[in-house]
């Protein structure tokens, strides 16, 4: 136990020393006493406690030995007992004058004071090292943290750590630094003696970043990039482009092409820069570089007028940017990127009238195949892009627990059980050529952390890097510490709490990755039942609205359209209503369900520019739940000659384009190269003349003809002239007039 001490007039530095605890309380009890025992220790003082001595009215004090205790106050008998909020213990952490009033525990500080010995340790062109010492007189257990002040305003406020550096500085420029404390309880020092540093001579700028290609055709090719990350200690007032042919080493390559990086009126550098190549051949492929330069000398201009403005750049240069020496100027170039002068990759985009169709390019068994699947689809594409495909569904991208990727891990880590990210980035490429979009299978509402924590539970998340602050605290797991979910659960995975800022702002960084950066320009939503549709319509949003298509799966048409509303508009469906009734049809050779009042069924029939119409995908293809397969061969054309001849855009799964055999896959091609040619579209009209057992017909509006087409086991042909019949299988007829 613990014995009461005389001598509460101490200084808290001696207090400290020793190892003692002088706390001071405020009550409305005449004879209050504290229940207390050492941290580390089992043994509480024997009820009700050690007695607090009167000090005036209502506040009474006690000192004790000790260096942390857990306690407890009581009115003495005891009978009754203050407790922290929560009804939990209170805690003190280490010795000193403390307060407890309220409820609320406080320790009672001196102001604190500035640190002592500020130093420069290391002095660069871009960086200042700066190191002090705690200040004296003040224990270590009251300071929270130091700020630094360059040139009088704050730029760091941090922790208690005795060292910080100072970088983004231009080179040989004299800056005065300050540095203050804060205490634990966030009170300010004054500032310590002010301290002038002079930066080193810049050297050269780094490599500019993010260089892409932004656009192409047979006369151009565009490109951007941002300034370098590290400046090099001055401004970055000009940039060399550089090209060479694929062909050729990089190393050998020329410039072609010099522009300033600053507004000359204003003297402020740009933040992005573009540049076209209009010298180019059509069809031929460059591999480009940019470097930084800080300042340009005329003899770089290439016109006079970009002469005139370098001049004035020079005429107006910083110290910084006059003392740059003449092999510091121009920095390291850039990674290469290439380009060709064709014509752009045609991006898909809601309510457009091209006559788009999706393939879903994976089944469930993709992610085992022994050569790599995204190697087996480069070598797939020039029939994809011969039959008419336009849009490729491809496997989700990143890093998973799961082989098939829907358990996702590392959302940056682009290895797969489909092949590494250089293969990806490979078959993206060819896409790109042949005038297709991959959509990115986006799977954001859940995510499986890759290490466990100290409590063995799975809630470090790498790569970006959570807690288990984002997880959902209504989660299966019940390891979650964030809001609860703003849909449904899932059992096999953490579900992610995207009320969360740092969690959306994530998101949008990943999705906007993934497309800008990997080459992907449509999406595809994962479960949008597990999170809420305002928040899956920022994330479109922010990725600049490209063409955007859910998974919700429901059959109820009324359903999807409410969910439709609840994003604004931003986002598809795939059109489980039409999938339902027309696997019924097909099957019973009844086609009366697919006239709903003069409209076909689903979302196809109310508003067509967001319905994706499918007839089987990886998972349909072996749930039980909705019957299996959707049917044999013979079906299956049937099916799909329906869908790429009406409105909405189609999607055609793997297994059924690869996997049937010739047969099939000649009918399908067939198929997709009618609707291009006939130019039928997701708004096309469709006039249905029977829906009825054993038939349906239908005439269909595209941008270059009509189309007249018939399934079922009834006869039917198309009225008027000029029909040409173009493809016909089990039980259905195509007939086309006009066409390109």
């Amino acid at each position: 136990s613990h014995s009461l001490l005389t001598g509460g007039d101490e200084q808290p530095s001696q207090q400290a020393e020793i190892g003692v605890i002088d706390l001071t309380y405020h009550t409305g009890w005449s004879k209050p006493c504290i229940h207390y025992r050492e941290v580390g220790t089992e043994v509480w003082t024997p009820m009700p406690g050690l007695a607090f001595t009167e000090a005036g009215s209502g506040i009474f004090s006690a000192v004790i030995k000790g260096k942390s205790i857990e306690f407890v106050c009581n009115d003495g008998v005891p009978s009754g007992w203050d407790k922290a909020p929560a009804n939990k213990n209170y805690f003190i952490n280490n010795p000193g004058k403390w307060t407890l009033k309220n409820g609320k525990i406080e320790q009672q500080l001196s102001p604190p004071k500035p640190p002592t010995l500020v130093v420069a340790t290391e002095v660069g062109s871009t960086t200042v090292c700066l190191s002090w010492n705690p200040p004296e007189g003040m224990a270590l257990t009251e300071i929270g943290g130091y700020c630094v002040y360059r040139n009088g305003s704050s730029v760091y406020r941090g922790d208690a750590t005795l060292q910080w550096v100072d970088k983004g500085l231009k080179g040989n420029v004299e800056y005065s630094y300050e540095v203050s404390t804060i205490n634990v309880q966030g009170h300010e020092s004054d500032k310590c003696l002010n301290m002038l540093v002079t930066t080193n001579v810049p050297g050269k700028p780094g490599p500019p970043v993010w260089l892409k290609v932004a656009g192409t055709s047979q006369q151009s090719i565009e490109l951007t990039w941002k300034p370098p990350i590290d400046l090099g200690g001055a401004s970055v007032t000009a940039y060399n482009i550089y090209r060479s042919l694929s062909t050729k080493d990089e190393s050998a390559a020329d410039c072609v092409g010099t522009i300033i990086g600053r507004d000359v009126m204003t003297g402020k550098d740009l933040d992005s820069l573009d540049w076209k190549d209009t010298d180019v051949k059509s069809g031929e492929s460059y591999i480009y570089q940019v470097s930084a330069v800080h300042l340009p000398d005329s003899t770089m201009a290439r016109s006079t007028s970009q002469a005139v403005l370098m001049e004035e750049i020079r005429r107006k240069a910083s110290n910084s940017l006059l003392s740059v020496e003449d092999g510091e100027n121009e920095g390291p170039r850039s990674e290469g990127v290439s380009g060709k002068a064709v014509a752009m990759l045609q991006v898909p985009r809601m309510g457009d009238t091209e006559p788009h169709i999706l393939l879903q390019a994976f089944n469930w068994e993709s992610c085992y195949n022994k050569n790599g699947w995204y190697k087996a689809l480069q070598s797939s594409v020039a029939n994809m892009k011969e039959s008419g495909i336009d849009m490729v569904w491809m496997p989700p991208p990143s890093q998973s627990v799961d082989d098939r990727g829907y358990l996702p891990g590392e959302w940056y880590n682009l290895n797969s059980k489909y092949g590494t990210e250089d293969e990806l980035r490979a078959v993206i490429k060819e896409m790109h050529g042949a005038g297709i979009s991959p959509v990115a299978d986006i799977v954001i509402n859940h995510r499986c952390g890759q290490k466990q924590d100290d409590k063995g539970k799975w809630t470090i998340f790498k790569n970006p890097d959570w807690a288990s602050w984002a997880i959902c605290r209504n989660d299966g797991s019940g390891d979650g510490q964030g809001a609860e979910s703003t849909g449904a659960n899932i059992e096999y995975a953490p579900d992610i709490d995207h009320t969360n800022k740092k969690i959306q702002e994530d998101s949008k960084a990943y999705i906007k990755w993934l497309m800008e950066d990997v080459g992907f320009r449509s999406l595809r939503l994962d479960f949008v039942l597990g999170y809420g549709a305002w928040f899956q319509e920022q994330y479109v949003r922010s990725a600049g609205s490209p063409y955007a298509v859910a998974e919700y799966w429901h059959g109820d048409a009324q359903v999807l359209r409410n969910y439709i509303t609840a994003t604004k508009g931003q986002l598809a469906v795939y059109d489980f209503p039409v999938y339902y009734t027309l696997k019924n049809a097909i099957h019973s050779n009844d086609f009366s369900g697919l006239n709903c009042g003069g409209k076909l069924p689903g979302i196809m029939g109310c508003d067509p520019v967001r319905s994706v119409t499918f007839i089987e995908n990886h998972d349909t293809c072996h749930l039980a739940v909705v019957g299996g397969k959707f049917g044999d061969n013979n079906q299956v054309c049937r099916a799909y000659a329906f869908l790429l001849t009406h409105c909405g855009i189609p999607s055609i799964f793997w297994s059924d384009w690869a996997d049937r055999g010739a047969d099939v896959s000649k009918q399908l091609k067939a198929l997709c190269q009618i609707r291009k040619s006939i130019g039928v579209h997701a708004t096309s009209r469709v006039n249905i003349s029977a829906s009825q057992g054993g038939l349906y017909a239908a005439n269909i509006e595209g941008n270059h003809g009509s189309i007249a087409f018939k399934m079922g086991g009834n006869n039917w042909g198309p009225s008027g002239n000029g029909w040409e019949k173009k493809a016909s299988g089990h039980d259905y007829c195509v007939w086309t007039k006009g066409g390109k």
